[in-house]
């Protein structure tokens, strides 16, 4: 196998990555274990995960959404700010931040493989509710 088909195999299983963890987001939601009404236009198959897994998931969800919030609660009389997610894959973020009013002058760029950022736009823009939530400003790519 040449180098760029190793590189590029690799690639792929990293990418592949997002739509488990995805699933996984959703599973853990749905047991209760964190509010996200925004995941769903995400996945199209959703599949119960185990307690552990749910478990892992929350606390991982719990400690961004913490530090997120803090940094935004800290610099709240910044003029500028900006919250910068590198493979932010399928994540909700931008979305659950601004369905709280919480990005007053904050910005948001995600950061991922080309691929899984054209597979995330195309399914915010069949989404009206997602859709809806970004302004001519914004944009998905």
């Amino acid at each position: 196998m040449t180098n760029g088909k190793k590189q590029k195999s690799s690639d792929t299983a990293v990418q592949g990555t997002n739509d488990s963890s995805v699933v996984s987001k959703v599973s853990a939601a749905a047991q209760g274990y964190f509010h996200d009404c925004f995941l769903q236009h995400f996945v199209c198959k959703v599949a119960r995960r185990s307690p552990l897994i749910n478990r892992g998931y929350y606390v991982r969800w719990r400690a961004v959404d913490h530090c997120v919030r803090a940094f935004l609660q800290v610099t709240q009389h910044c003029a500028k700010r900006q919250i910068l997610s590198l493979g932010a894959g399928f994540d909700s973020l931008y979305f659950r931040l601004y369905g709280d009013a919480a990005l007053n002058k904050a910005v948001v760029f995600e950061v991922d493989f080309p691929e899984v950022t054209r597979r995330k736009a195309a399914l915010i823009q069949s989404s009206v509710s997602l859709s809806e939530m970004l302004d001519s400003q914004h944009s998905l790519c």
